[in-house]
């Protein structure tokens, strides 16, 4: 017995010898900073762990020696070896990995590699993000990803912004991409949230209401992926048609429980804007109108010149948008977990106020959960994702920035300190001044009550090695409550209107079912990968307008039941879908690879025998830079691909139940019944838009990837295009929504440049830049010159193009607009529209530059755009300088006064006449209100600097960075007008902002 426990002990003793402890830290070599999560492999035994949340980690080796095996995504990897007399603790330093190519991209159903990827994928990661003091994502993507072109169109808070990819595909229906975040589609797209009129907007168009994304916290975000060619976008196969945009949230990390919090505040004030006129320069160009006209005015014809005060001024732009909007943002977190749980819980705050003179503002709180779970064995992967928003915004019912052309002399207050509406006893609203005084909205208000849940749940059961079942289930729902109040208070009391209100809800729900199941097989030199799967999604939205009307009193205004009258309205929409898609990708030895991707559709939005379509795409890539005659040749290429994609997409775009026969209940009565009038014909033959895309694209990576260079060439064309075609007027329909073989076109180039100038241990430089060349073109359109359409679109040119007048100057003899074919009366007609003018980019992109010097890190972002837009002259259709009651911009005093002057602005003109005829009826008709809206901005720049970990031990702080923003910040412009992105003088502008803020880590 002592023999055998003797034995055991020496055993033991053996075994305890052979188990070795290899200590070492993780850290990134450009900051210092800790790497939490990176793989640490003992490359013989295959033995792995993962460092924790201070970089640190503990291996048990099996043997005395061995190599270690450190890997990040985004660095290089790193090997090292240990030995009985170096085991450690060890430092290891990972560099960044400029090339990028390993980064993980997501992309339909599934992820992979820039190395790997067939098709054309974008990326804007959370560290792009993170340097933006922005509250709405898309707005973090604008001049960073080629062939998306992101217009913001205003700067009050929580406005839209129009998204683009790769052009104007339809005619007349919808151009957006598809939105989807994580899993689930997000019901609203990029549709307004708003019903009633807000300072954003009528919320009649994307660009012209609340922005659905401001419900979503741009923190919360790890990544954007923009999916553009046949190849990317097909297995989505109707609702890809215009390109799709993932957005996925952040997950949890194994290691350490982790708290991160995130605090900045700042300050925004209006970017380019336009100077007006002071009161005795508006009251010269009254006075010169009167002039010119011949006529005397007197107190009848001019009370702003006889009976208003004439020494009173208010700057009416200051006033209304010269303040200060203020930003808060706080951001705190929990994540944590080991290799088979992880999670991560979040909260965040946002409040931003206006430049408007108010306090209210825009108000938004959200959660962010996510719980990821891997069995022992590994065979089941659960994923449970939700966030969830509420936003609160208590703007005013109108832009303020529409007033700044107010008459400098206008009277706010009465002499008892109440709202003005009249002076020298005559009414504001006899002269034709609707709710004049721009303060009225100071008793008016707008609360809009907006709420987004979405939810996603991944089971992944892996049923043998190489076969994996799934299915993803999602929910979205995205509710509105809106009220607008309007009291006596805020009223022109001559309009002898009662106060009135005005009501709105709306609901969207969407849920989405996706089973699939993914086939990955090693064959030969090869990985064959499979996928199969289907969509069932429906999509429900209703909402109730009610305006309610004549209230008896102004503490009634929220009561429905309280007013005298009311109108109301109800709408209810349901759009469901299915669809079975599948994916086949080769990859053989890592140098050729084949993607086929294919879909089949059905959608509730088109006629019973024209529901279903198949969709799909081929697309190829040949890794050139792994032959061997490459490598011989050509060493400093480091890595270089070919790729091309063709395919077909379809675009459903188009609304919910236009096949079908339309009635919309009237107010008239027959025999005592209502009567119901018809809307639309019924049309079973409507089909969908088709898309076909072509790509090849040429990606190249220098001196060991430093040098990265990515160019692409795109031809998309659509036909099948949905129009309304004119019928004879007997049918009691001008026209029904038909499929017409009109063609439209979209193609350019696009190159991107990604390079690591210098990388010296302390300092580095790195630079990104891309551009887009587009060129959108109508091909075809049978019968145009005899359709409804004939001076709308013309064939061979874009579709932005617009028919104009040609503008021949102002006459220096009678200082009067003149235009091409005017007839001697100087009268124009239709067929005298024979310019042509296309407000499409010429080209666009970003530029940005990124410095580090030990913990300093500055990054510099440049957005340009060449294009031509609308300039100042737009907005003179009833606002002709001289007539009325309304200021101008300084840029009119160079009028023409006098017999031979010359100028590109007429004279004065206080009455109607050919003066203003020449600029009301003419000059917005022509092609002097385009011009060059070309401009380069400072679109944003972060300054940062992490805290030693000295200093910060102490306090049980892993790291800590303080950091300065800015966002368009400064714009070097041509334009004639105020801001070239929105072009709109009475548009609020982009705000400049600038925010200060702590991150810190514990």
């Amino acid at each position: 017995m002592k023999k055998y426990l003797l034995a055991i002990i020496i055993l033991y003793a053996s075994e305890l010898r052979a188990q070795n402890i290899v200590r070492g830290q993780v850290i990134n070599a450009a900051d210092n900073t800790p790497l939490r999560g990176a793989t640490i492999t003992i490359k013989e035994t295959k033995i792995t762990t993962t460092s924790d949340e201070q970089g640190d980690f503990i291996i048990t080796a099996k043997g005395d020696t061995g190599t270690l095996v450190v890997s990040f995504v985004g660095f290089h990897t790193y090997q090292l070896k240990f030995s009985p007399i170096s085991k450690g603790p060890f430092t290891i330093h990972l560099r960044d990995d400029a090339s990028s190519l390993n980064e993980v991209m997501v992309i339909g159903y599934g992820t992979t590699t820039k190395r790997l990827n067939t098709g054309n994928v974008g990326k804007v990661t959370a560290d792009d993000i993170s340097k933006q003091p922005v509250s709405n994502p898309l707005a973090a993507l604008e001049g960073r990803v080629p062939g998306l072109v992101v217009t913001q169109s205003s700067g009050v808070n929580g406005s839209g912004f129009s998204v683009q990819l790769r052009g104007q595909n339809s005619l007349i229906q919808g151009s957006d991409p598809l939105f989807i975040i994580d899993n689930v589609p997000y019901s609203p797209g990029n549709s307004p949230l708003n019903q009633l009129t807000s300072a954003a907007g009528s919320g009649s168009s994307a660009s012209d209401g609340i922005s659905p994304f401001s419900l979503i916290d741009p923190s919360d975000i790890e990544s954007i992926d923009i999916l553009k060619d046949a190849d990317a976008t097909a297995i989505y196969g109707s609702r890809g048609a215009n390109g799709v945009i993932l957005i996925t949230t952040k997950k949890g990390k194994a290691g350490k429980t982790v708290i991160g919090a995130n605090v900045y505040t700042g300050m925004g004030r209006v970017t380019r804007t336009m100077n007006m006129l002071g009161t005795q320069q508006y009251l010269q160009m009254r006075r010169e109108g009167f002039a010119n006209d011949g006529i005397t005015p007197d107190a009848s014809s001019a009370p702003d010149l006889f009976l208003w005060d004439t020494t009173r001024y208010t700057d009416f732009k200051k006033l209304l948008i010269g303040n200060t909007a203020h930003t808060t943002d706080a951001q705190l977190s929990l994540s944590g977990g080991n290799d088979n749980t992880q999670f991560l819980i979040g909260g965040g705050y946002h409040r931003q106020t206006t430049v408007f003179p108010t306090d209210l503002g825009d108000n938004r709180a959200s959660v962010h959960f996510n719980l990821n779970h891997n069995s022992t064995d590994k065979r089941l992967t659960v994923n449970l994702n939700a966030i969830y928003s509420s936003n609160v915004n208590n703007l005013p019912a109108s832009d303020l920035t529409g007033y700044i052309n107010t008459a400098p002399n206008f009277k706010l207050y009465d002499a008892s300190g109440k709202l003005n509406w009249q002076e020298g006893g005559v009414s504001y609203l006899s002269l034709g001044l609707f709710n004049a005084n721009p303060l009225s909205f100071e008793n008016q208000s707008y609360t809009g009550k907006f709420q987004n849940l979405s939810t996603n749940l991944q089971l992944i059961y892996k049923v043998l090695p190489d076969l994996s079942l799934k299915v993803s289930m999602g929910y979205n729902m995205v509710t509105s409550d809106e009220v607008s109040l309007y009291p006596s208070t805020s009223l022109d009391p001559n309009l002898g209107a009662l106060p009135f209100s005005n009501f709105a809800n709306q609901s969207q729900k969407s849920w989405i079912i996706e089973p699939q199941a993914e086939y990955i097989k090693k064959i030969g030199a090869g990985k064959l990968d499979v996928l199969i799967g289907n969509t069932w999604q429906d999509n429900t939205s209703s909402g109730i307008l009610v305006s309610a009307n004549n209230y008896s009193s102004d503490l009634l205004l929220g009561s429905i039941s309280a007013s005298g009258l009311t109108y109301s309205s109800n709408l209810f929409n349901q759009y469901r879908y299915d669809g079975t898609y599948g994916r086949i990708n080769y990859n053989l030895s890592g140098k050729y690879i084949l993607n086929l991707s294919g879909r089949r559709d059905g959608s509730s939005r088109f006629g019973p025998d024209k529901r279903f379509s198949n969709f799909g795409a081929i697309g190829t890539a040949w890794i050139f830079s792994e032959e061997n005659f490459i490598k011989d040749k050509l060493p400093f290429l480091s890595f270089g691909k070919l790729r091309g994609s063709y395919g077909m997409t379809g675009n459903d775009q188009i609304g919910n139940y236009k096949y079908l026969d339309t009635w919309t209940p009237g107010t008239a009565t027959y025999q005592g019944v209502s009567v119901l009038n018809p809307t639309s014909l019924y049309n079973p033959s409507y089909s969908w838009e088709k898309n076909r895309k072509a790509e090849i694209g040429l990606d190249l990576g220098f001196f060991k990837d430093r040098l990265l260079v990515s160019g692409d060439y795109f031809n998309n064309r659509s036909n099948n295009q949905l129009v309304n075609y004119t019928l004879p007027s007997q049918t009691g329909f001008s026209s029904v929504l038909e499929n017409l073989n009109a063609l439209v076109q979209n193609t350019g180039w696009e190159l991107q440049i990604n390079s690591k100038n210098i990388n010296s241990g302390s300092f580095t430089w790195s630079t990104a830049f891309n551009i887009t060349i587009p060129n959108n073109k109508l091909l075809a359109f049978p019968g145009l010159a005899t359709s409804s359409y004939a001076n709308t679109f013309v064939i061979g040119q874009p579709l932005s193009t617009l028919k104009l007048y040609h503008y021949v100057g102002v006459d220096p003899n009678t200082g009067i607009y003149r235009f091409e074919g005017e007839d001697q009366n100087g009268n124009l007609t239709t067929a005298d529209r024979t310019v042509l003018k296309n407000t499409d980019p010429k080209f666009y992109g970003g530029l940005q530059n990124t410095f580090r010097y030990k913990r300093v890190e500055l990054s510099v972002f440049l957005e340009f755009k060449k294009q031509n837009g609308f300039n100042y002259l737009n907005t003179l259709g009833g606002n002709v300088p001289g007539y009325s009651y309304y200021n101008q911009p300084v840029i009119a005093l160079s009028a023409w006064q006098k017999p031979g002057d010359k100028t590109n602005i007429e004279r004065f003109t206080s009455t109607p006449g050919d003066t203003y005829n020449a600029a009301s009826n003419y000059l917005i008709g022509s092609d002097a209100i385009i011009s060059d809206a070309s401009y380069i901005r400072l679109k944003n720049l972060s300054l940062s600097y992490n805290l030693p970990n000295a200093w910060l031990s102490k306090l049980h702080i892993t790291s800590s960075r303080l950091y300065l923003q800015g966002e368009n910040l400064f714009t070097i412009t041509k334009y004639v007008g105020a801001d070239p992105e929105n072009q709109n003088m009475y548009i609020l502008p982009p705000l400049k902002t600038i925010t200060l803020g702590i991150q810190l880590t514990l």
